[in-house]
């Protein structure tokens, strides 16, 4: 046989063995899950984190020196809203990684705590602030963490982590989500692929389904978000549909942000005293980091 045809038909043969060229594996980041946690703990540490308190002047300062160690650029929107006739100085905390990075990922959650435990079983408890545990650091401290991730292994897309302030504090929807309706009022960029808010994740007993406005508005992102965690095992994650819930991704999706709402509303201890460090866990905070991690990897992919 000429060597040519010896040559042509070794290619062949190699070609037919094992098909295509398998497809590249999604980067792994490590979820450090007690650090996580230490993180939510630290967050209650500083005591409730209510707008106009010292407790929440100290907490984002400590916010951001801890994401400025892993980000590309941390800053701070400062701005006031009135409610009730009082001035209110609230702050929101960016921080941004691979900002020439090829498309852009919105991570977000709130920071701040509710001034009132309207919740209490305690009639007597129902006027003073919340520790806030599961109802804003946990969401935090998953963020917190991600950034570190971020920092080991550089994502190729711009990733934004954002924290809201004043999500939390009045009575009504209209003295409520001050920091996301900021945000999204004032932003000016490309709009994200896509966008998560964490809220309510690190309760022990965690059940994540889709929340129903998420669904409604942006269910390619609850498919991409849903199918990482179930391929990161992660079975916290659900497929039954969860309830409406009013949050922080409102805003967004009417700003044309596709964002959705990643939270465990059925948490017994909501507003009330009882959302202390104890009642989460490490691994519910993991399962929560490990999903959107993920979730960044494939987008790497082009997926």
């Amino acid at each position: 046989m000429p060597f040519a045809r010896m040559l042509a038909a070794g290619v062949l043969a190699l070609l037919s063995i094992g098909g295509t060229c398998p497809a590249a594996a999604p980067v792994e980041r490590r979820f450090d899950a007690a650090r996580a946690f230490r993180d939510l703990v630290r967050q209650c540490d500083f005591g409730p984190r209510v707008p106009g308190s010292q407790g929440h002047q100290d907490c984002a300062a400590w916010l951001s020196r801890e994401l400025a160690r892993n980000a590309d650029s941390v800053r701070q929107d400062r701005f006031s809203v009135a409610v009730k006739g009082r001035k209110l100085e609230l702050v929101n905390i960016e921080a941004t990684f691979n900002p020439e990075g090829r498309g852009h990922v919105l991570l977000c959650a709130h920071w701040d705590t509710r001034p009132v435990a309207d919740r209490d079983p305690d009639p007597g408890n129902r006027e003073k602030p919340i520790p806030g545990a599961n109802d804003g650091a946990s969401g935090v401290a998953v963020l917190l963490e991600i950034g570190r991730a971020l920092k080991a292994h550089p994502p190729k897309q711009r990733v934004t982590i954002v924290l809201f302030d004043g999500e939390d504090y009045g009575s009504s929807p209209t003295e409520m989500f001050y920091g996301s309706r900021r945000y999204a009022s004032c932003y000016t960029g490309p709009v994200p692929g896509w966008a998560a808010l964490l809220d309510m994740v690190g309760d022990r007993d965690l059940r994540l389904p889709p929340e129903r406005f998420s669904q409604q508005k942006a269910p390619r992102i609850v498919d991409r978000i849903w199918g990482a965690a179930e391929r990161a095992g992660c079975e916290a994650f659900v497929r039954t549909p969860g309830p409406a819930v009013l949050d922080d991704h409102l805003p967004l999706l009417a700003r044309g942000i596709p964002c959705v709402d990643v939270i465990d509303f059925e948490y017994p201890y909501w507003h009330t005293l009882a959302d202390t460090p104890d009642k989460c866990a490490p691994e519910s905070l993991a399962q929560v980091g490990r999903a959107v991690l993920r979730a960044l990897a494939e987008d790497e992919l082009g997926d």
